[in-house]
């Protein structure tokens, strides 16, 4: 089941993708940065690679001898005519996803008219929301091709609908962060985010999760869909008090790890469109017999756009781009592992050899985890987590210290004295 693999790798050091031996286990990776230990939150850098998109570039002209300056030019086309041709072409040759009728509902929520099909038109009104809604990060390829990666953007659903990943953010602000002293104890803390996290997702038709204890006590959330549960690190709920930007780190990750549970669920139902029994689905997609029947009992409509975003992550996990994904998942440990020896070495021996060899090793690694975060499945959850982070907006209240002694009983005496002498 070597495509059944999610990576996502939570926590603080290292920026290792941990693979446990459950092939189950989704965990989150962490920002990218040379060094040992790598800040929380994104990438700073964007994916950029293939076709991108043109500048908008203006003409400025000279006014000589009273002459009237031209009109600027207009924004330049976010594609020449040999992109156009390709991304047309994605379409015309996948005319079993690329249907007369998902053309057309492509077509009006971009602005355009419902007949023309994969014509020029459709393919910049696409380049144009990806330059202008996909700039996020991860960062869209700007190449017309409303494909894996854009699908889920344009047609938002469940928990990446506008709004979603902001209202749990804020719960978990209020229910979890300002209460964290009340909640007095990791477990107390994981029950209460996996309550809210559920709470968004049965609202999305989606089987809810069981929190479990993270053998990684710093991984701040990851998905086991072999058991669907949500497991988060004692270390990463533990301590008197939690800054903004801890909090804000679960929160992102909770959410997106809660996005890989959409994510599983919606390919359990496009397999159930399909007509796989939910013996078959639960075999195929490594998840419990019991959330494939709740699948089997709720397919996806053939033929609609959530089918056609759900067998986009089908693809890169399960069919044809499994092959790939396993690739990038063992090149980016392999690049961790390596960083991480290279930046041992440096420390043991700060020589322009091991410097050198540790700056490759970071590169390798940057690009490797590029990579790994464009898999259709990971883009989508990398894009979806950090609304929930934008909810936190501070951290928890500063602990109290316990009053000494022991207070007096009503009408007792007072400050451990004998009765006589509390006297007035």
């Amino acid at each position: 089941m070597s495509g059944a693999r999610s990576g996502r790798e939570s926590g603080t050091a290292a920026g290792t993708v941990h693979r446990s031996g459950s092939p189950g286990r989704a965990v989150r990776a962490p920002a990218s940065a040379p060094g040992p230990l790598l800040p929380r939150g994104p990438l700073a850098r964007l994916l950029h690679a293939g076709n991108r998109a043109v500048s908008t570039l203006l003409t400025v002209a000279r006014q000589e001898d009273g002459e009237a300056a031209p009109e600027p030019a207009g924004p330049a086309p976010r594609l020449d005519a040999p992109g156009i041709a390709d991304a047309r072409r994605y379409y015309t040759s996948q005319p079993w996803r690329y249907t007369a009728a998902i053309l057309a509902q492509l077509r009006t929520t971009l602005g355009l008219g419902a007949e023309g099909g994969a014509d020029d038109a459709l393919v910049l009104a696409v380049a144009d929301w990806q330059a202008t809604n996909g700039s996020g990060d991860p960062a869209l390829l700007v190449d017309g091709k409303a494909g894996p990666r854009t699908l889920p953007r344009i047609f938002t659903s469940g928990l990446n609908v506008a709004g979603e990943g902001e209202a749990f953010g804020g719960e978990v602000q209020t229910e979890v962060v300002d209460q964290w002293a009340t909640l007095a104890t990791p477990a107390a803390r994981r029950d209460r985010l996996v309550e809210l996290v559920n709470q968004r997702l049965v609202a999305a038709g989606v089987p809810a999760v069981t929190g479990a204890v993270d053998p990684v006590p710093v991984n701040s959330g990851s998905f086991d869909f072999e058991f669907w549960t949500m497991l988060i690190g004692d270390e990463a709920l533990g301590g008197d008090e939690v800054t903004q930007d801890a909090a804000a780190e679960v929160a992102d990750t909770v959410y997106h790890e809660a996005r890989h549970t959409e994510q599983w669920f919606r390919m359990a139902q496009f397999r159930a469109s399909q007509g796989l029994s939910a013996p078959g689905i639960a075999a195929e997609l490594g998840i419990p017999l019991a959330i494939a029947r709740q699948a089997r009992d709720a397919p996806l409509v053939r033929g609609s756009v959530p089918a056609l975003i759900a067998q986009g992550w089908w693809d890169s996990v399960y069919g044809g781009g499994a092959d790939h994904r396993e690739r990038v998942l063992t090149e980016v440990e392999a690049a961790a592992t390596a960083r991480d020896a290279t930046e041992a070495a440096l420390e043991a021996d700060p020589s322009p050899a091991n410097q050198a060899a540790h700056d490759a090793a970071t590169e390798r690694f940057q690009r490797a985890h590029d990579a790994y975060r464009n898999l259709p499945e990971e883009n989508d959850a990398w894009a979806t987590g950090p609304a929930a982070a934008a909810g936190i907006t501070r951290g928890s209240p500063p602990p109290t210290d316990s009053p000494a002694g022991t207070p007096p009983a009503s009408g007792g005496p007072a400050h451990d004295v004998m009765p006589e002498e509390n006297l007035p």
